[in-house]
């Protein structure tokens, strides 16, 4: 399972680490300065005791616990095993004796070139000893006081994190505040105005995710009157045509059409029921939710057989033959509204792309299976437009009975192959 990167641990892995890393780097340039200070204070000493010592050929003086002679030759034999004779005025030269990085040094040694005020060279050592170290009261191991740093240091970070914690604790709170505030926003509460986040940028961007809500709920809401608007107006003229249609198929039982006439008139009729379960399915799809049809029992194996031999006219003058497989007595609790427009669309969708071959349909529960098998391939070529939603099948119709399905969370599968288009829902 991948884990989402948190920006509130990114944050705080990143200021303790940087925390850390500016501490450890500003401790060794600490040592660093403390160390520099020594050697240069030492290093004044020996400047100061080379202009005021007088030395002679062969002779080393000690002074205050530094060796001074005027030859290489007579500084003291550790300090000529350990350092070449310098030729460098004023540096200082120094080494240490250290069993391990982590522990004190035990043994140090100094030495610098000076020139005396006559000119003569003068060579100015100085040696530390383990054992002339001064004894304190409190002496504390070495290996202690590296334990002791090392405590206090992971001490210091721990009590960082700890204050980063409550800092981005407090600040984190408003914006889970607008986060949760956000989640909760519906057409009800969408008018209201924002609460304060405690923050200005967090009130602005709040102040902007309600301006953008609001106008694509304001675009939904035409939307919705638009479709709502259009199917009513739409009704009337589709009634006036069917009316029409009916009162021409009496009139011609008296004075019967020519062939010509009959089929037009037939077209006729098949495209005001077309229209006519459109509108229905475009007015059900621009009420709310909350107008939504209450569930009620519904015999789906009577709706099958009815809408089957209803839109039975669709296989006039084709090679198809209908198998219908039903339970009988097969009642289900559903929205039987939106049940009638799925069903109408999907075997009106069946029946019209199909032009030889077979429709089965099955019912077996609440689940309605749907099969074209063709002997030929009746459905739209990929480059037509109806093709771009061949996973919902061909024509508005269906595409608007899709949003019907997942409104209501039924299980809806299609599987398209060759010569067989496979429709599933399960309207439990």
């Amino acid at each position: 399972m991948k884990i989402r990167p948190s920006l509130r641990l990114y944050f705080f892995a990143s200021m303790v680490v940087l925390s850390s890393a500016m501490a450890i780097g500003f401790s060794f340039l600490s040592v660093n300065y403390f160390i520099d200070g020594l050697d240069k204070g030492l290093n004044g000493v020996m400047l100061k005791l080379s202009q005021t010592t007088e030395v002679k050929p062969g002779e080393t003086k000690e002074l205050v616990g530094f060796n001074i002679a005027s030859r290489w030759e007579d500084m003291p034999a550790s300090i000529q095993q350990r350092f070449k004779k310098p030729t460098e005025v004023g540096f200082l030269h120094k080494t240490k004796d250290r069993p391990s990085m982590f522990s004190m040094p035990q043994n140090l040694f100094f030495v610098v070139y000076y020139p005396s005020p006559e000119g003569e060279p003068r060579y100015i050592s100085r040696i530390m000893l383990e054992k002339d170290k001064p004894q304190l009261l409190a002496n504390i191991e070495p290996e202690q006081r590296m334990l002791w740093i090392a405590i206090t240091g992971i001490a210091a970070i721990v009590l960082f994190a700890f204050f980063l914690f409550m800092v981005m604790k407090k600040i984190a709170k408003p914006v889970e505040s607008l986060r949760g505030w956000a989640k909760s926003l519906n057409q009800t509460n969408l008018q209201q105005t924002p609460p304060d986040f405690t923050y200005n940028e967090l009130n602005t961007l709040a102040t902007l995710i309600r301006s953008s809500l609001l106008s694509a709920n304001e675009s939904v809401e035409r939307e919705q009157r638009f479709l709502s608007y259009a199917s009513h107006e739409l009704r009337t003229p589709i009634s006036v045509i069917r009316s029409n249609v009916e009162l021409l198929n009496r009139l011609s039982e008296k004075a019967p059409l020519s062939d010509k006439q009959q089929l037009t008139l037939e077209r006729i009729e098949r495209a005001g029921l077309t229209m006519s379960d459109l509108t229905d399915t475009l007015l059900w799809l621009s009420r709310n939710e909350e107008q939504q049809s209450s569930p009620e029992p519904l015999n789906l194996s009577d709706k099958i057989t009815t809408l089957s031999n209803e839109l039975n006219y669709l296989l006039n003058a084709k090679h198809v033959e209908v198998v219908l497989n039903t339970q009988q007595e097969s009642v289900i609790t559903t929205d039987a509204t939106a049940c009638h427009i799925v069903l109408t669309n999907l075997i009106r969708n069946a029946y019209q792309h199909t032009q030889f071959g077979q429709v089965h349909i099955t019912q077996q529960g609440s689940k309605v299976t749907i099969v074209n098998c063709s002997k030929q391939d009746d459905a739209p070529k990929a480059s037509s437009p109806s093709a771009k939603h061949a996973s919902i099948g061909y024509g508005l119709g269906l595409q608007l009975s899709e949003k019907i399905i997942k409104r209501h969370g039924w299980v809806y599968d299609v599987n398209d192959k060759p010569g067989r288009y496979e429709v599933v829902v399960d309207f439990s």
